[in-house]
């Protein structure tokens, strides 16, 4: 190799790396931008889990800005090498010296020559190992397809012991990957959470050859199914059945053999069956970048064998239309998108509602005040609640709450509450300030009360409702399923008339009680058995409260 195309070479991977360099600052700039978008807008912008997605990417940065900074070394080298040369050539010509000398001197160098291109080679194909073209899949396949995004790498297990110990990490029972004994051969790393949990993506951007090879170095052929139809008969045509293991069953231990792709659908599908998001099966979609269909018969057959898991496939050719970057706010959580058109609000919400906390944008701190009040004064500075969330949450959708809940609300505000915290009551709850008062001006009165906007669309007043007749008519007809009688058993009187009445009039609770809402779960889940199918209450937990700041300093 000559000095000439080693330095051409080291060029062309200094392109190259300084590429791969700006893709990844652009990629953390995207993800920053994310980043600040949830601070923005989310009371918790934690919830959504980046930090480790972002913490890839700039750890393959730094990687390849050390790179980058090893291949200009190794082209001024190459550089002063040849500079050498020039030298000993015309001292050679000049000076007086052996022809072994000059041989010597030739030798060394070439040495150097070769040195130089095995490392330039090492350098090149650290530049084409770089994990780059991944992580760039990972988030366009987010950017462009999905919403509601949750997570941008976790982990799900199927083993029983470990999910019943990680319930409660994350909204999708999923869990960190800090916890200790677990076995993460009974689990799928999910490339993006989405659809706030009703959906899990995983990115593979292995190519047709390498699929191909693969292939044939595990022995997988394809073979005809006689037992599924006769030739010639008038049934369905055969299948074709991809095997690479003798008998009918290739066991679950046994994964040697096992196609990485297959195994990798077979685990999601097993991580997948083992979580219920709100009751239901998160869906699973495989994305495949770099993989064409229906040009290669055999490729085509793996791409079927994983849709026969129930696995949503995408490949390039559905992925090429839609190149076009998506909004980044599509990918903020959409809690609120299945809400139904009229909300059972709990006592919980209704005092968060009409709390001073929730209202006044600079409340003295007094010595009497409990630590919890004076944490939820700090919390609301950073992020107030009804503007934030409950505004949002409640949008002009019709509300009502269970008479259980409205009494329970005003013997708490009648008791400690202060003027205002009265007042606010006095508005937000049917009846309260007569019949013949509309929603603008209910909206108006509370507007007075506020320091906050208050939303004109904010469907004032609060509908107070008999819950029990429905509830009672929903159990005595089995409209509910059976496991309705042990929900019932487990709660109090109120919170009997709020849970249960929103499950028998199909509407949406909304609270900030999660103990409740964890407790109606775990019921329905131990009482599920084959029902898959079986679903309890839509509940939806806000996940802050507000106490009142009551009327009496020294008050207990």
């Amino acid at each position: 190799m000559t000095h000439d195309t080693n330095t051409s070479k080291g060029k062309a991977s200094t392109k190259e790396s300084a590429q791969l360099n700006q893709q990844c600052v652009d990629l953390l700039n995207e993800v920053d931008a994310f980043q600040a978008l949830l601070k923005e807008t989310l009371r918790n912008p934690q919830v959504v889990e980046v930090r480790q997605f972002r913490s890839n990417v700039n750890s393959e940065l730094k990687m390849l800005v050390k790179l980058e900074e090893r291949i200009k070394a190794q082209i001024q080298k190459s550089k002063d090498n040849s500079a050498e040369k020039k030298t000993l050539d015309t001292a050679g010509k000049k000076q007086p010296g052996t022809e072994e000398e000059d041989i010597d001197s030739d030798s060394e160098l070439e040495q150097e020559i070769d040195l130089d291109s095995e490392l330039e080679m090492r350098m090149v194909h650290a530049l084409r190992s770089s994990n780059m073209p991944f992580y760039q899949s990972v988030w366009d396949t987010a950017r462009n397809s999905c919403e509601g995004l949750l997570a941008m790498g976790k982990r799900f297990y199927w083993d029983v012991e470990t999910r019943e110990s990680q319930k409660g990490d994350y909204v999708g029972k999923g869990g960190g990957d800090k916890q200790a004994n677990k076995d993460k051969r009974k689990s799928a790393y999910v490339d993006i959470v989405a659809a706030d949990g009703d959906e899990w993506v995983k990115v593979s951007t292995i190519s047709e050859s390498r699929l191909l090879f693969e292939m044939a170095k595990k022995g997988w052929e394809a073979e005809s199914d006689d037992d599924f139809s006769d030739a010639g008969s008038d049934g369905p045509p055969k299948r074709t059945v991809l095997r690479n293991f003798d008998g009918d069953d290739p066991g679950d231990d046994d994964d040697d053999d096992e196609m990485e792709l297959i195994k990798l659908a077979r685990d999601l599908r097993k991580a997948a069956n083992a979580t219920r998001e709100r009751y239901k099966h998160p869906r699973v979609r495989i994305v495949l970048p770099k993989i064409g269909e229906g040009s290669v018969p055999e490729i085509d057959d793996i791409l079927s064998e994983i849709r026969s898991y129930g696995v949503q496939v995408e490949c390039k050719e559905s992925l090429a239309a839609r190149q076009e970057k998506k909004d980044l706010a599509r990918l903020l959580p959409q809690p609120f998108k299945n809400f139904t058109s009229t909300l059972n609000v709990d006592c919980t919400l209704l005092l968060a509602v009409v709390s001073d906390l929730s209202h006044i944008k600079n409340i003295p701190v007094l010595p009497s005040f409990h630590r919890a009040i004076v944490r939820q004064i700090e919390v609301e500075k950073d992020m107030p609640l009804l503007p934030s969330e409950l505004w949002p949450a409640m949008g002009s959708r019709n509300l009502l709450c269970s008479s259980e809940a409205a009494t329970r609300m005003r013997e708490i505000v009648d008791l400690i509450g202060t003027p205002a915290e009265r007042a606010r009551m006095e508005i937000l709850l049917e009846n309260s300030l007569g019949n013949n008062v509309d929603r603008k001006t209910l909206v108006e009165q509370f507007q007075a009360l506020s320091d906050y906007h208050v939303p004109e669309d904010w469907a004032l007043p609060v509908r107070i409702v008999d819950a029990q007749p429905e509830i009672k008519e929903c159990l005595a007809k089995k409209i509910l399923p059976p496991v309705a009688d042990d929900v019932a058993e487990g709660l109090s009187d109120i919170n009997y008339s709020v849970f249960m009445y929103g499950w028998a009039a199909s509407i949406t609770t909304i609270t900030s009680n999660r103990t409740i809402d964890r407790q109606i779960e775990a019921t329905i889940e131990k009482s599920r058995g084959e029902d898959e199918d079986l679903e309890g209450p839509e509940v939806w937990v806000c996940d802050t409260a507000r106490s009142l700041v009551g009327k009496e300093r020294g008050r207990n």
